[in-house]
Protein backbone atom coordinates (compact mmCIF):
# COMPACT_ATOMS: atom_id res chain seq x y z
CA UNK A 1 0.00 0.00 0.00
CA UNK A 2 2.54 2.23 0.80
CA UNK A 3 4.37 1.66 -2.65
CA UNK A 4 1.27 2.26 -4.24
CA UNK A 5 0.85 5.73 -2.37
CA UNK A 6 4.32 7.18 -2.76
CA UNK A 7 3.51 6.14 -6.69
CA UNK A 8 0.66 8.30 -6.86
CA UNK A 9 2.00 11.27 -4.93
CA UNK A 10 4.64 11.50 -7.33
CA UNK A 11 2.55 11.88 -10.24
CA UNK A 12 0.41 14.18 -8.43
CA UNK A 13 3.37 16.50 -7.48
CA UNK A 14 4.84 16.10 -11.35
CA UNK A 15 1.34 16.58 -12.49
CA UNK A 16 0.69 19.87 -10.52
CA UNK A 17 4.20 20.84 -11.31
CA UNK A 18 3.58 20.75 -14.88
CA UNK A 19 0.54 22.43 -14.82
CA UNK A 20 1.99 25.65 -12.45
CA UNK A 21 4.61 25.99 -14.87
CA UNK A 22 2.96 25.72 -18.05
CA UNK A 23 -0.44 26.45 -17.50
CA UNK A 24 0.70 30.52 -17.70
CA UNK A 25 0.90 29.82 -21.41
CA UNK A 26 -2.63 29.96 -22.07
CA UNK A 27 -3.12 32.65 -19.02
CA UNK A 28 -4.93 29.87 -16.76
CA UNK A 29 -3.29 30.01 -13.34
CA UNK A 30 -3.80 26.58 -11.17
CA UNK A 31 -2.63 26.64 -7.32
CA UNK A 32 -2.81 23.51 -5.40
CA UNK A 33 -2.00 23.64 -1.81
CA UNK A 34 -0.02 20.12 -0.49
CA UNK A 35 0.70 19.31 3.09
CA UNK A 36 2.43 16.58 4.60
CA UNK A 37 4.96 14.26 3.63
CA UNK A 38 2.74 11.62 2.22
CA UNK A 39 1.40 13.99 -0.25
CA UNK A 40 -2.13 14.29 1.50
CA UNK A 41 -4.05 17.84 0.70
CA UNK A 42 -7.09 19.89 1.16
CA UNK A 43 -8.74 20.21 -1.73
CA UNK A 44 -11.61 22.49 -0.14
CA UNK A 45 -8.37 25.08 -0.12
CA UNK A 46 -8.06 25.40 -3.23
CA UNK A 47 -6.90 29.56 -3.33
CA UNK A 48 -6.08 31.85 -5.83
CA UNK A 49 -7.56 29.60 -8.92
CA UNK A 50 -8.68 31.74 -11.37
CA UNK A 51 -8.85 31.10 -15.32
CA UNK A 52 -9.09 34.11 -17.73
CA UNK A 53 -10.45 33.63 -21.15
CA UNK A 54 -8.04 33.54 -24.16
CA UNK A 55 -8.14 32.69 -28.15
CA UNK A 56 -6.46 29.10 -27.45
CA UNK A 57 -9.62 26.95 -26.40
CA UNK A 58 -7.83 23.85 -26.79
CA UNK A 59 -5.29 24.37 -24.52
CA UNK A 60 -7.61 25.55 -22.31
CA UNK A 61 -9.38 22.77 -22.09
CA UNK A 62 -6.77 20.75 -21.57
CA UNK A 63 -5.29 22.33 -18.49
CA UNK A 64 -8.93 21.96 -16.84
CA UNK A 65 -8.80 18.75 -17.84
CA UNK A 66 -5.70 18.11 -16.12
CA UNK A 67 -6.68 20.17 -12.74
CA UNK A 68 -9.76 18.19 -12.49
CA UNK A 69 -7.49 14.74 -12.47
CA UNK A 70 -4.93 16.30 -9.74
CA UNK A 71 -8.18 17.02 -7.64
CA UNK A 72 -9.35 13.33 -8.64
CA UNK A 73 -6.32 12.10 -7.48
CA UNK A 74 -5.61 14.22 -4.03
CA UNK A 75 -8.93 13.06 -3.21
CA UNK A 76 -8.34 9.45 -3.43
CA UNK A 77 -4.84 9.86 -2.22
CA UNK A 78 -6.59 11.22 0.71
CA UNK A 79 -8.97 8.47 0.92
CA UNK A 80 -6.07 5.76 0.60
CA UNK A 81 -8.17 4.50 -3.02
CA UNK A 82 -5.27 3.35 -5.47
CA UNK A 83 -6.69 1.27 -7.53
CA UNK A 84 -8.51 1.22 -10.81
CA UNK A 85 -7.79 4.97 -10.54
CA UNK A 86 -9.61 6.43 -13.88
CA UNK A 87 -7.86 8.57 -16.36
CA UNK A 88 -9.98 11.58 -17.60
CA UNK A 89 -10.18 10.68 -21.16
CA UNK A 90 -7.77 11.81 -23.38
CA UNK A 91 -5.33 12.48 -20.75
CA UNK A 92 -2.30 10.55 -20.80
CA UNK A 93 -1.29 7.16 -18.47
CA UNK A 94 1.16 6.79 -15.88
CA UNK A 95 3.27 5.35 -19.04
CA UNK A 96 2.93 7.81 -21.14
CA UNK A 97 2.97 10.73 -18.58
CA UNK A 98 6.71 11.91 -19.58
CA UNK A 99 5.91 12.45 -22.82
CA UNK A 100 2.98 14.47 -22.44
CA UNK A 101 5.19 16.44 -20.26
CA UNK A 102 7.24 16.86 -23.45
CA UNK A 103 4.71 17.75 -25.50
CA UNK A 104 3.25 20.40 -23.35
CA UNK A 105 7.03 21.92 -23.01
CA UNK A 106 7.49 21.90 -27.00
CA UNK A 107 4.04 23.96 -27.36
CA UNK A 108 5.03 26.66 -25.03
CA UNK A 109 8.67 26.84 -26.39
CA UNK A 110 6.53 27.37 -29.89
CA UNK A 111 4.55 29.85 -28.45
CA UNK A 112 7.35 31.63 -26.85
CA UNK A 113 9.56 31.68 -30.47
CA UNK A 114 6.15 33.25 -32.17
CA UNK A 115 6.06 35.71 -29.55
CA UNK A 116 9.71 36.27 -29.83
CA UNK A 117 9.48 36.83 -33.78
CA UNK A 118 6.24 39.15 -33.65
CA UNK A 119 8.81 41.26 -30.87
CA UNK A 120 11.18 41.61 -33.00
CA UNK A 121 10.96 39.83 -36.46
CA UNK A 122 14.46 40.91 -37.53
CA UNK A 123 16.06 38.77 -35.33
CA UNK A 124 13.60 35.49 -36.13
CA UNK A 125 16.41 34.06 -38.43
CA UNK A 126 18.48 33.10 -35.65
CA UNK A 127 16.00 30.04 -34.91
CA UNK A 128 15.82 29.16 -38.70
CA UNK A 129 19.59 28.52 -38.60
CA UNK A 130 20.97 25.10 -39.40
CA UNK A 131 22.29 23.82 -36.18
CA UNK A 132 26.08 23.71 -37.68
CA UNK A 133 25.66 26.83 -39.13
CA UNK A 134 28.49 28.41 -37.05
CA UNK A 135 30.92 25.69 -37.49
CA UNK A 136 30.15 25.38 -41.55
CA UNK A 137 30.95 29.21 -41.57
CA UNK A 138 34.43 28.92 -40.04
CA UNK A 139 35.26 25.28 -41.76
CA UNK A 140 33.81 26.30 -45.05
CA UNK A 141 34.68 28.91 -47.13
CA UNK A 142 33.10 28.37 -50.02
CA UNK A 143 29.83 28.30 -48.21
CA UNK A 144 30.72 31.14 -46.03
CA UNK A 145 31.03 33.04 -49.45
CA UNK A 146 27.98 32.11 -50.58
CA UNK A 147 26.01 32.86 -47.22
CA UNK A 148 27.17 36.21 -47.51
CA UNK A 149 26.61 36.99 -51.42
CA UNK A 150 22.96 35.51 -50.42
CA UNK A 151 22.38 37.47 -47.37
CA UNK A 152 23.87 41.10 -49.62
CA UNK A 153 21.44 39.90 -52.19
CA UNK A 154 18.60 39.92 -50.03
CA UNK A 155 19.70 43.25 -48.04
CA UNK A 156 19.80 45.54 -51.61
CA UNK A 157 16.62 43.33 -52.94
CA UNK A 158 13.92 46.33 -52.61
CA UNK A 159 10.69 43.64 -53.36
CA UNK A 160 11.54 41.99 -50.14
CA UNK A 161 9.76 43.12 -47.17
CA UNK A 162 11.45 45.22 -44.84
CA UNK A 163 11.71 42.93 -41.63
CA UNK A 164 13.44 40.25 -44.53
CA UNK A 165 16.22 43.04 -45.04
CA UNK A 166 16.99 44.22 -41.86
CA UNK A 167 17.04 40.45 -41.13
CA UNK A 168 19.30 39.72 -43.45
CA UNK A 169 21.77 42.66 -42.68
CA UNK A 170 21.94 41.40 -38.98
CA UNK A 171 22.88 37.88 -39.83
CA UNK A 172 25.61 39.35 -42.03
CA UNK A 173 26.61 41.17 -39.00
CA UNK A 174 26.20 37.99 -37.25
CA UNK A 175 28.37 36.10 -39.47
CA UNK A 176 31.39 38.54 -39.89
CA UNK A 177 31.89 38.62 -35.84
CA UNK A 178 31.48 34.46 -35.90
CA UNK A 179 34.54 35.13 -38.51
CA UNK A 180 35.86 37.26 -36.24
CA UNK A 181 36.42 39.75 -38.90
CA UNK A 182 36.22 43.59 -39.03
CA UNK A 183 34.88 43.30 -42.57
CA UNK A 184 33.29 41.50 -45.17
CA UNK A 185 33.14 42.04 -48.81
CA UNK A 186 29.40 42.01 -49.25
CA UNK A 187 29.57 44.09 -46.30
CA UNK A 188 29.95 47.34 -48.20
CA UNK A 189 28.38 50.28 -48.90
CA UNK A 190 25.71 49.63 -50.82
CA UNK A 191 24.84 47.03 -48.11
CA UNK A 192 24.87 49.72 -45.66
CA UNK A 193 23.03 52.20 -47.76
CA UNK A 194 20.42 49.75 -48.67
CA UNK A 195 19.95 49.88 -44.91
CA UNK A 196 20.14 53.65 -44.22
CA UNK A 197 17.31 53.98 -46.97
CA UNK A 198 15.21 52.04 -45.31
CA UNK A 199 15.32 54.74 -42.52
CA UNK A 200 15.33 57.68 -44.89
CA UNK A 201 11.98 56.49 -46.56
CA UNK A 202 10.04 55.27 -43.80
CA UNK A 203 7.96 57.12 -41.67
CA UNK A 204 7.50 54.38 -38.71
CA UNK A 205 10.07 55.46 -36.13
CA UNK A 206 10.16 51.90 -35.04
CA UNK A 207 11.54 51.06 -38.59
CA UNK A 208 14.01 53.79 -38.17
CA UNK A 209 15.20 52.82 -35.07
CA UNK A 210 15.76 49.21 -36.06
CA UNK A 211 17.37 50.50 -39.02
CA UNK A 212 20.05 52.29 -37.45
CA UNK A 213 20.49 50.18 -35.02
CA UNK A 214 21.64 47.26 -37.25
CA UNK A 215 24.13 49.84 -38.53
CA UNK A 216 25.53 52.86 -36.37
CA UNK A 217 28.51 51.16 -35.61
CA UNK A 218 28.72 49.93 -38.97
CA UNK A 219 32.66 49.12 -39.98
CA UNK A 220 32.04 50.89 -42.83
CA UNK A 221 33.64 54.54 -43.38
CA UNK A 222 32.09 56.24 -45.84
CA UNK A 223 31.57 60.17 -46.73
CA UNK A 224 28.07 59.25 -47.54
CA UNK A 225 27.48 57.03 -44.42
CA UNK A 226 28.25 60.35 -41.89
CA UNK A 227 26.38 62.31 -44.11
CA UNK A 228 23.46 60.15 -43.51
CA UNK A 229 24.02 60.48 -39.87
CA UNK A 230 24.49 64.51 -40.14
CA UNK A 231 21.28 64.65 -42.05
CA UNK A 232 19.43 62.16 -39.31
CA UNK A 233 20.70 64.45 -36.51
CA UNK A 234 19.86 67.72 -38.33
CA UNK A 235 15.75 66.76 -39.48
CA UNK A 236 14.78 63.99 -36.71
CA UNK A 237 12.72 65.22 -33.83
CA UNK A 238 13.21 61.60 -32.05
CA UNK A 239 15.84 62.18 -28.76
CA UNK A 240 16.53 58.31 -29.66
CA UNK A 241 17.35 58.33 -33.38
CA UNK A 242 19.51 61.30 -32.88
CA UNK A 243 21.36 59.34 -30.41
CA UNK A 244 21.89 56.96 -32.54
CA UNK A 245 22.98 58.60 -35.24
CA UNK A 246 25.34 60.87 -32.87
CA UNK A 247 26.78 57.87 -31.91
CA UNK A 248 27.09 56.55 -36.01
CA UNK A 249 28.92 59.80 -36.72
CA UNK A 250 31.33 59.31 -33.74
CA UNK A 251 32.02 55.54 -35.18
CA UNK A 252 32.63 56.91 -38.17
CA UNK A 253 35.47 59.22 -37.06
CA UNK A 254 37.20 56.61 -35.02
CA UNK A 255 37.23 54.57 -38.38
CA UNK A 256 38.42 56.53 -40.91
CA UNK A 257 41.63 57.76 -38.71
CA UNK A 258 43.75 55.09 -39.59
CA UNK A 259 43.26 54.66 -43.65
CA UNK A 260 41.54 57.81 -44.67
CA UNK A 261 42.68 60.89 -42.48
CA UNK A 262 40.33 63.21 -44.55
CA UNK A 263 37.33 61.83 -44.31
CA UNK A 264 38.45 61.95 -40.64
CA UNK A 265 38.60 65.54 -40.54
CA UNK A 266 36.02 66.38 -42.55
CA UNK A 267 33.93 64.21 -39.70
CA UNK A 268 35.52 65.73 -36.60
CA UNK A 269 34.54 69.29 -38.42
CA UNK A 270 30.70 68.22 -38.87
CA UNK A 271 30.71 67.00 -35.43
CA UNK A 272 32.39 70.31 -33.92
CA UNK A 273 29.92 72.19 -36.19
CA UNK A 274 26.66 70.90 -34.26
CA UNK A 275 28.75 70.24 -30.91
CA UNK A 276 29.16 74.71 -31.17
CA UNK A 277 25.78 75.23 -32.13
CA UNK A 278 24.40 76.80 -29.07
CA UNK A 279 20.68 76.56 -30.67
CA UNK A 280 20.47 72.94 -29.73
CA UNK A 281 21.01 72.01 -25.93
CA UNK A 282 19.91 68.39 -26.44
CA UNK A 283 22.08 67.69 -29.40
CA UNK A 284 25.62 69.02 -27.44
CA UNK A 285 24.15 67.08 -24.86
CA UNK A 286 24.44 63.90 -26.69
CA UNK A 287 27.55 64.32 -27.97
CA UNK A 288 28.92 65.15 -24.48
CA UNK A 289 27.36 61.44 -23.48
CA UNK A 290 29.11 59.76 -26.30
CA UNK A 291 32.58 62.13 -26.57
CA UNK A 292 32.54 61.62 -22.46
CA UNK A 293 35.41 64.64 -21.40
CA UNK A 294 37.42 67.28 -22.41
CA UNK A 295 39.99 64.89 -23.43
CA UNK A 296 38.47 63.64 -26.17
CA UNK A 297 36.69 67.46 -27.22
CA UNK A 298 40.22 68.83 -27.48
CA UNK A 299 41.37 65.75 -29.79
CA UNK A 300 38.44 66.63 -32.38
CA UNK A 301 38.98 69.98 -32.27
CA UNK A 302 42.85 69.25 -32.92
CA UNK A 303 41.60 66.50 -35.63
CA UNK A 304 39.31 69.43 -37.46
CA UNK A 305 42.13 71.56 -37.52
CA UNK A 306 40.81 74.07 -35.05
Amino acid sequence: MSSNKGNFAVVLAALALAVSIYGVFTGNEVMVTHTGETGSSNTDEYNGQWVENNSNDSVSAEILELRRYILDLEERLNNQQFNDVEVPQGMPVQADFQDAVLEVIALKEEQDLQKLKEKNPMYGFYEDLPEDYEIRIKTDPDYARQVGKDLKAQIVDENLSTTERLAAMSQLQMTMFMLNKTEMPEYDYEAVDAILSIGRNSSDDKVKIQALEVVAHTPVADARVSDSFMSLLEKEDNDYIRSMAAEGLVAQYYKSQSKQPELSKKVAQDILGLYDNASDAKLKQLFDNIIGDARMLDELRKAAGQ
